[in-house]
């Protein structure tokens, strides 16, 4: 039989038992330097290696043959998957043979089938040194915007001391998951032996997860070299190795330039200050500064309590509160609104106490925040019990959605309404999806004035979630559920970093649904920090995750998961002692300096002055000589003309809630000469511009911190099309 061309030698169906399970295939092991008849390919994959990039000479741990290799794996899992093997001699590639796993249904999880091989007379200890070699090829997915994706491990299959079958954690130090094209590409895994937990009979295995979609992936070359007595190390393994290109990455690239076109037309508008005197009369050659305070659009991180939520009162809680207020202008507890840790079982750092202790902080900073999240639809996460019927069952869900919701009534402008809902749909499996539209209605009951997010991973950082995705959401939409914004979970891996491009049709495709987007949690995770080229592409990476969300019209808002931790994480803008990384620096580079409007200039002889800002909220300053007026506006749409009275005296305005200082002077029209807030002409009408009930009517004070107006945001504005900003960072408040 023949599929696309290519001979289809043996299908070998399976159905999983758990035998298959728990053995896997046997292979013997076999050191290069016992080997005398290593066939093409092994020979030309040493060279590539030694020759090629400078690697010592490792041991090969399975077959030296392709086919012997092959043959030690099989596919495991459930009744839907199939294995062939297909002669790929004239392809272009070093390999002459492979094998087709197909996945003919939507699997529950990823690992329901995994393609495996179990390695014999060999054991392995802590430090050892391991590289999983493979030409992997996508061949079909299901979906037409779904590429097909596995995930690589080393791991051990072994009995735990209750007398169990325990499996360790993945091993491979490199991206363990791809998403490979339909053309054959070569991937490494570098794994790094661990030590082994307690238990016995460890039986090391490498395998591939298939089971993340329906789709179809072709396997060769595959190949287990040991470099434990080398001296190699990991970081050799990995730089010699893994690409951290992307397609889309040159600063000269197309896509840059249409997102700088379009940032300039959607986030920028036309701004005209006029300058008059006390008679009305324009005022010519009057100096007009015009400062930006905040973005309009959404620079927002998450707050983790896990840090600082035991030591509030300390000098590094301290410090992470002040890099939070200078770097977001919006928040959302990372864990301490989930239902268990709400619950009091995650300790004396995440609890209910600590959680509302925070999101009042952070509404007495007027930082608009996130509740993450209300329905995630697993048992333990959400305490439910699931021996109860379907009835309880739903009741249990609802109480836990209205408890939270109804809490922070009013004050939180978003929920993440449902999370991980294709990852996770263990409760709908159970009782029935249509409970699912009840939950939305618990949720709007108990927080009308919230926004509403479904939230899922996988879709802009991978893409095997994109289609089921895409039509859960349509569901809900179709049955009135009430869906008010899409979120993207933005957890990339250096490895593995999804093109810019790609990223604009996700937002293309996400946006004809007609709601808000966001990336809800951002990062860019690596396992060390000790190579160069590994730094640089995370820095260039946040750049053009940044980039390509805020020239997107569809985008609200980038929640950045990546701000600090005292251990130090690759991930994080800052270091365990604070110190701003390149990635830190891009992201401020873009908020505070590219992206950020500082402008000043002298009236014309109608006395007027003209500029293009971006989107947000500003202090515009007006002087001639030795006269001057300071207001505070908010910047959207066509903003209008801002006018400025000079009437040469001084005068008080309104005191904020932080007492800070007022800094107008003279006249601003046309509000009342007793406000430090002016409008437009334009669609800002003042500088609380209608927001949340807890926003605030905005006033200017200096930050402490290094950036431009650090500090904490000081309102919320209007959701519909400003997708909520504050109107001035200040530095904290004192009556925490």
């Amino acid at each position: 039989m023949t599929r696309d061309g290519i001979t289809e030698h043996e299908r070998r169906s399976f159905l999983k038992s758990v035998a298959a399970v728990s053995a896997g295939a046997a292979v013997s092991t076999a050191p290069v330097s016992a080997q005398s008849s290593l066939d093409d390919y092994h020979e030309t994959l040493r060279e590539d290696l030694t020759d090629g990039q400078g690697l010592p000479e490792g041991e090969f741990v399975y077959a030296t043959t392709e086919e012997a290799a092959l043959e030690a794996f099989s596919l495991q899992g459930g009744e839907n998957g199939t294995e062939s093997e297909i002669d790929v001699t004239a392809e272009g590639v070093p390999i002459t043979v492979a094998d087709r796993v197909e996945i003919t249904e939507a699997p529950a999880n990823a690992y329901s089938y995994t393609y495996k091989a179990n390695i014999e007379d060999r054991s392995f200890g802590e430090g050892d040194l391991l590289l999983a070699v493979a030409y992997l090829r996508g061949v079909d997915a299901a979906g037409e915007d779904t590429s097909p994706q596995t995930q690589a491990g080393f791991k051990w299959q072994y009995t735990n001391p209750e007398g169990d079958t325990g499996y360790s954690a993945n091993m491979v130090a490199s991206s363990a998951s791809v998403s490979p094209g339909s053309d054959w590409e070569r991937y490494y895994f570098v794994v790094d032996v661990g030590a082994k937990p307690d238990g016995s009979e460890f039986q090391p295995y490498v395998e591939f997860w298939t089971g993340f979609a329906e789709q179809t992936i072709d396997f060769g070359g595959l190949a287990l070299v040991d470099y434990s007595d080398t001296g190699a190390t990991v970081e050799d393994l990995n730089e010699a190795l893994v690409s951290y290109d992307y397609d889309g990455r040159a600063e000269d690239a197309q896509w840059r330039r249409e997102a700088s076109e379009r940032i300039e037309e959607i986030r920028k508008t036309d701004l005209e200050v006029e300058v008059v005197g006390p008679d009305g009369d324009p005022v010519e050659g009057a100096t007009v500064d015009v400062a930006m305070q905040e973005h309009a659009f959404d620079f927002g991180g998450e707050f983790t309590l896990s840090q600082i939520g035991d030591r509030w009162d300390s000098e590094i809680a301290e410090t992470y509160r002040e890099k939070h207020l200078e770097n977001f202008n919006k928040a959302a507890l990372t864990n301490g609104l989930k239902v268990s840790p709400w619950n009091g079982e995650w300790g004396e750092a995440v609890n209910q106490e600590t959680a509302t202790r925070a999101v009042q902080w952070l509404l007495d900073n007027d930082v608009p925040t996130r509740g993450h999240a209300l329905v995630w639809e697993e048992w333990d996460w959400m305490n439910v019990d699931s021996d109860g019927s379907d009835e309880e069952i739903n009741e249990q869900v609802t109480e836990r959605i209205r408890n939270r919701a109804s809490e922070f009534r009013g004050d939180l402008p978003e929920w993440d309404m449902h999370n991980h809902p294709v990852w996770q749909s263990n409760i709908r499996d159970q009782i029935g999806r249509e409970h699912a539209l009840e939950w939305w209605e618990t949720a709007h009951d108990a927080a009308p004035d919230a926004q509403m997010y479904v939230n899922e991973m996988n879709v802009v950082a991978g893409s095997s979630y994109r289609d089921p995705y895409d039509e859960f959401v349509s569901w809900l939409m179709d049955n009135e559920a009430g869906v008010e914004g899409i979120g993207f979970m933005g957890h990339f891996d250096i490895t593995a970093l999804t093109p810019p491009e790609e990223l604009l049709s996700v937002f293309d495709r996400f946006g004809e649904h007609g709601v808000p987007l966001q990336i809800t949690e951002f990062d860019v995770q690596m396992d060390t920090r000790d190579n160069e080229a590994k730094v640089a592409a995370q820095a260039d990476y946040v750049r053009d995750v940044l980039t390509a969300a805020f020239s997107h019209e569809a985008v609200e808002g980038v929640m950045s998961w990546c701000l600090w931790d005292e251990n130090g994480d690759p991930r994080r803008y800052y270091s365990a002692d604070w110190e701003l990384r390149p990635h830190g620096e891009e992201y401020q580079r873009l908020v505070f300096d590219e992206w950020w409007t500082d402008e000043s200039g002298e009236t014309a002889s109608d006395g007027t002055y003209s500029t293009r800002a971006f989107e947000g909220a500003y202090e515009v300053t007006a002087s001639h000589g030795d006269r001057s007026a300071a207001v505070t506006t908010t910047v959207s749409g066509d903003a209008g003309t801002i006018e400025i009275t000079l009437d040469g005296s001084e005068q008080a305005g309104t005191p904020t809630e932080t007492d800070a200082p007022d800094t107008t002077t003279g006249t601003a029209t046309p509000t009342e000469t007793t406000s430090p807030t002016a409008t437009t002409d334009g669609d800002a009408t003042d500088a609380s511009a209608g927001g949340d009930d807890d926003a605030a009517t905005g006033t200017t004070a200096s930050g402490t911190g290094a950036l431009p107006g650090s500090g904490a945001v000081a309102g919320l504005a209007g959701l519909a099309g400003l997708a909520g900003y504050g109107l001035s960072r200040r530095s904290e408040t004192d009556d925490e």
